[in-house]
This record gives structure tokens, sequence and C-alpha cells, in this order.
């Protein structure tokens, strides 16, 4: 056997039950109990996330409150606290940095290491990855438990990670894995979902051996382009570059409480979103040519649905101006749920100003970053919101990962 087909490239680390997990440990008298996340305890509302108890009794992401009840009697229902998730996801990618340096974090709960030299052997490979396992559960919590995977690609360490939960370690080296995953269906392998399994399932491929059977012409027809061959590839365990994600745009919504189901309650929410988008333009250093914006009834029969363009832009204030541009007519009168967002997205990391924005707006802007993020959201707003301070904070998804100074519920 070839020497290179025993080394090991990646360590991804994929943290068990994360948002239950932080309730245990910062709630002692949770531990070892069925418990599960939820935006607020009613039997209609769907499930963040359950803890390792609660998935043994069938309670899973997704899991309707009610149905939850069913499965697992006498279930704990926690209101999530999006703020403690962000504080410990930051605490858990210091300690793995501190044993082995984070290549990228890949969501709130997983992050990938390179392994370089000497760590690349399989034995290094494992005692690398029980030190980071010991490090976070010390010096970060206990209940803080990770399932590892080791592989020569992200992919395949992604996949050996998700093979043993709770508190998993399997490494996966080249020459391993026709014996781990040929045998196991498709929907192993990461990115493919319930429609894509159908899909697959539907052309006769239920197993990833069948995948890794074929050659690069038959993959490239089942995935309808180039994704399949690079998919031939990372399953043959070579490691590909993937070109870098570009985002496109970026967006906010929520769902109004019953008090601001009205047209100027929806308007005021939408400046406050897209006052939290236009902060984030100026953080990424980008600015939008675009504005979509919203409002929907509960029913959909009477919505409002506009879009504008302009010259580039990240001038909170313009922006504004051109929301309540878009809201002045055809607002239904009792809207549920209301978004906004840009699009048109350039990066320039010089100051340059909008040909039709105001240049103090646009300086004001970046002196409402400073001030806001020294002294905590909110502290400098524009008045047109002031009455919604309290509604539309942050709310974490597994892709989205706040910082520390963001506005939490």
């Amino acid at each position: 056997m070839d020497a290179t087909q025993s080394l090991l490239k990646y360590l991804l680390v994929d943290l068990n039950s994360f948002f239950a997990s932080c309730e245990q440990q910062d709630n002692p008298k949770l531990r070892n109990k069925p418990i599960a996340v939820v935006p607020m305890v009613t039997d209609s509302a769907t499930i963040i996330a359950s803890s390792v108890e609660a998935k043994r009794r069938g309670v899973k992401t997704l899991t309707k409150v009610g149905e939850a009840k069913r499965l697992c009697p006498g279930i704990i229902f926690v209101e999530g606290h999006h703020k403690r998730y962000t504080e410990y996801h930051h605490k858990i990618v210091k300690a793995v940095d501190e044993i082995c340096p984070v290549e990228k974090v890949l969501s709130i709960d997983e992050m990938v290491c390179e392994l370089i030299g000497r760590e690349m052997v399989e034995s290094t490979a494992i005692e690398i990855a029980r030190k980071i396992k010991h490090h976070i559960e010390t010096t970060v919590g206990e209940c803080l438990t990770t399932s590892i995977g080791l592989g020569p690609n992200i992919m395949i360490a992604k996949m050996a990670s998700d093979l043993v939960k709770p508190n998993g370690l399997v490494s996966v080296p080249v020459h391993k894995i026709g014996e781990t995953f040929d045998h196991l269906p498709v929907e192993i392998i990461s990115g493919i979902g319930p429609n894509m399994k159908r899909n697959l399932n539907a052309k006769g491929f239920h197993t990833v051996g069948q995948l890794r059977a074929l050659n690069p012409h038959q993959l490239k027809a089942v995935w309808g382009g180039v994704v399949g061959l690079r998919l031939g590839e990372e399953l043959a365990g070579r490691d590909v570059p993937r070109a870098e994600n570009v985002t496109k745009g970026m967006s906010h919504e929520h769902v109004l409480p019953p008090q601001l189901r009205n047209p100027q309650g929806g308007t005021e929410i939408l400046l406050k979103l897209a006052t939290k988008l236009s902060a984030r333009l100026r953080e990424g250093k980008q600015k939008c040519k675009s504005l979509h914006v919203y409002m929907k009834d509960q029913y959909g029969l009477d919505s409002l649905d506009k879009t504008i363009s302009f010259a580039e832009t990240d001038d909170t204030f313009f922006i504004l101006q051109q929301v309540k541009k878009l809201t002045e007519k055809g607002s239904p009168e009792r809207p549920v749920k209301v978004g906004v967002g840009v699009s048109g997205l350039s990066n320039s990391d010089q100051e340059q100003l909008s040909l039709f924005a105001d240049p103090k707006t646009q300086k004001l802007g970046h002196v409402m970053d400073i001030i806001n993020k020294k002294y905590g959201a909110n502290t400098l707003i524009p008045g047109e919101f002031l009455d919604v301070t309290d509604q539309a904070k942050v709310k974490i998804s597994f892709n989205h990962i706040p910082k520390i100074g963001d506005e939490f519920d």
C-alpha cells in the first residue's frame, strides 16, 4: 500500500446536540434529561435542537412540540438563548485552536483543522483529536461533547464524524473509504438531502458504493453537471479545492407580534431590519445596488412586494429613505411577516461615497457602528424605529454565526 493512502489531511469537529448541550452545561438540573430548545413553548412550535437523551426517544430537529410530548413524556422545553450559544461557539473555537489551528469554521457547531507534516500520520492525528475533545470538556464544559472525523478531505472527514454520535472519533484514510462507506445509504454524503436522495434512489442508486463505482462521465450525467465530477473525486479520497461561496445578497425577516400587525408597525420593523443590513454591509466592506422589501398577511392575499435599484451604497439613511418610498402605498392592513433584502453586492476596501447619498449621513453610519460596537446594540439608532427596539433581534441559524456584540433575544 502506498504510504500516502494512510495519511489524513483534515480533522473535523462536530459538536453534539450543541444548543441543548449549552443549556445542560449552564443548568445542571437539565443534565442527563431529555430536553428540547424551542423558540416558544406551544404545541405548534418547531424544535430547534434536542438533547442526546431526547434524540434517543425520537425527538429531532424540526419535530413539533406536540409530537415531542407524545414521543417523549416528561421532555423539558427550554426557550433558546442565542447569545449563550454564540459565546460558547467562540470559546470552543478558541479551545480547538489552542490544540490545532482552526482552518475554517463551517457552521455554529462545526469547524475543521488542516493537518500538516507528522500530524497527518493516523496515530498522531487520533491523538490530536483526543486532546481537542479533552480540552473542550475541561476548559469550556463537560457537557460539550464532540464527534470528530478524520479524513483525506473535508467531505470524508464530515462523513466520518457522522458515523458515531455522540462523542465519537472515527478515522477514515483513503484505503479505508470503501470498507467504511460503500455499504451505507447515499444520504450519509454531506449535501444529499431528502430531494436528492429520492432522485438518486429513483435512478437506482441507494448506496455510496454504487456511486463510487461510476466513472466521471456517468457521475456528471447523474448530477447534471460538474458537481458530480467533484463528488467522485472526493469519494475517491482526493482533496479537490472548492471555490469560496460568493455572497450575492443578504436579508432579514421577522414575524410581527400582534400589537405591530398594522402598516405602521410593519414599516418600523422594516426600518430596523434595513438598519441592521446596512451595518452588515459596512462591516463586510460591501455596498449594495438594490433593495427588496415585503409585507405579507396571513393568507398572502393582501401583500406588498417591491424592489428598487440605485447607485451602490452602504448608507443607512439613504437605504431607510428607499424603504419608506417602497412602503408608502400598498402596504397590507394586517401584515404578519415582513422582510428586507439587499443585493447586487460589491466589495470595496476604499471609502467611496455614493452619488445620491448625503456624505454627512454616510459618515454618521460609520460613527453609529463604532458607538454601537463599543457600548452595545441600539446605543445609537435612527429615531424611526425607536418604539420597536425590543423587536427583531438576532437569532442563530446553524450556518450564520453572530458576533458577541450583536443584539440578541
